[in-house]
């Protein structure tokens, strides 16, 4: 298959539509046409199939496409290594940072790393594994700077802890589980978990397995940390948060920390990229204003 047949898959894909491909590929549409008719008969499958919705992937077609889509990235990134050996300023780098990375980390990192490469653009985008994973994998993002995932989620990616940062409780001021003391005050409490499950704020309920307690259930979830401060605040609930981030967003908030006589696991973040695939020479500075940013931080929360 040659490299225009990949580029035009990625780009139905993407757009839904032979038009917006081929608006986006600035190509006429019976070309875009041809090209997607020839990678269909190179590979034997149909990739697409129409709908009232335009064009969407055959269930063949969203395998090519893992591929495809990795192809394709390689290739851009290949184009700016080069061009950045060359001493050239030009190119992209796709971040997925945390909340806690977004507070505590990126502005100053992207600060340091603007004054010195002002023309490199800054893709940033929010996650937590395992939803973050997938497009680093994919090679659609070439940095996650987040919480660590459990080993069995980090196959095909390499991790570099940073930081951690203690785990408390939080609820509103209001909620009568701001007196607790202890984790069995809260096992009948109504809990919020961030992000999916499998994810970070799933661990709320590892301390009380660890000590022999039942396990709250969680009756919402929030994808958000300020979406979950926002429910903690209206409905009493109690939820897991970093304090580190705590410490910056807690001004303006109905919510207070519980302080319980247990000490929860903290929460480790990491720098994560793809294993086997060297990050260009922009996205390793970039990564080098973060390590800067992150020993300043860890200076200061070890005084």
């Amino acid at each position: 298959m040659k490299v225009q047949h990949i580029q035009t898959l990625v780009a139905i894909a993407d757009a839904g539509s032979l038009r917006g491909a081929a608006e986006a590929l600035r190509k006429s549409q019976p070309a875009l046409t041809k090209s997607l008719r020839q990678a269909e008969d190179d590979l034997g499958v149909p990739i697409f199939q129409r709908s009232s919705r335009g064009v969407i992937p055959t269930e063949l077609g969203e395998r090519v496409l893992i591929r495809a889509r990795a192809i394709a990235s390689e290739i851009d990134r290949l184009d700016d290594e080069v061009a950045q050996l060359r001493g050239e300023q030009v190119g992209s780098i796709q971040v997925c940072v945390s909340p806690l990375a977004a507070v505590k980390i990126m502005p100053q990192a992207l600060a340091r790393f603007h004054a010195k490469f002002p023309k490199i653009e800054i893709h940033l985008t929010s996650g937590l594994f395992p939803n973050a994973l997938k497009p680093l994998r994919d090679g659609r993002t070439d940095i996650v700077i987040g919480p660590t995932p459990p080993a069995g989620m980090a196959r095909e990616i390499s991790v570099e802890p940073l930081l951690k940062t203690p785990i408390v409780l939080i609820t509103s001021k209001t909620s009568p589980h701001r007196n607790a003391k202890k984790l069995a005050d809260l096992t009948h409490a109504n809990w919020i978990m961030i992000g999916a499950p499998l994810g970070p704020g799933d661990i709320f309920r590892k301390p009380f397995v660890d000590r022999g307690l039942a396990p709250p259930k969680a009756t919402t979830t929030s994808e958000s940390y300020y979406g979950a401060m926002s429910l903690v605040e209206e409905l009493g609930a109690v939820c897991t948060f970093p304090l580190r981030l705590l410490e910056d967003v807690r001004q303006g908030w109905n919510i207070e920390q519980i302080q319980i006589e247990e000490t929860l696991d903290p929460l480790e973040i990491s720098l994560m990229s793809r294993s086997g695939h060297p990050l260009t020479p922009m996205a390793e500075e970039l990564a080098n204003a973060v390590r800067r940013r992150v020993a300043t931080l860890n200076h200061q929360y070890n005084q």
